[in-house]
């Protein structure tokens, strides 16, 4: 069964577990320079992470915009856990913890090679693409 904790204390371990897949996905495998993937928002946002019996698996960040605004970042899933779907229940339950925020707008980046996954759960692209961090990425939206 898959469990989720979220945060916004950067000292908590719910966090670190953040952190550590965010390096192994982001830092690691994808070469994205540490100064860009942990930056000056991170104690700004609420931190979820997925865990499949006590093992930190997924995670993702919710960065608040506005009012009714939020920005989906740092979606990753551990290498060897893709394909069971944690991705998607993720998102799920970001998204509902931003609705009990107030949110009726959530926004992303998606790397390129991620946007049917984004698509299927009701995201669309509203942006030209684009290059971050070395990786084409294009701006995605879905209203609640």
């Amino acid at each position: 069964m898959l469990a989720f904790k979220q945060t916004r204390d950067t000292q908590s371990s719910t966090y670190q577990d953040s952190l550590m897949i965010r390096r192994l996905v982001f830092i690691e495998e994808q070469n994205v320079p540490e100064d860009i993937e942990i930056d000056e928002n991170e104690a700004a946002c609420l931190h979820v992470v997925a865990y499949q019996s006590d093992k930190a698996v997924a995670t993702a960040r919710l960065y608040q915009l506005d009012d009714k605004s939020f920005k989906v970042q740092r979606v990753a899933v551990l290498a060897e856990e893709r394909g069971k779907h944690y991705g998607n229940h993720l998102l799920l339950a970001l998204e509902q913890a931003g609705k009990e925020l107030g949110g009726e707008r959530f926004i992303l980046g998606a790397q390129s090679y991620a946007i049917t996954f984004y698509e299927k759960l009701g995201y669309v692209i509203n942006s030209d693409e684009y290059l971050e961090a070395g990786i084409s990425h294009y701006d995605m939206e879905k209203r609640l």
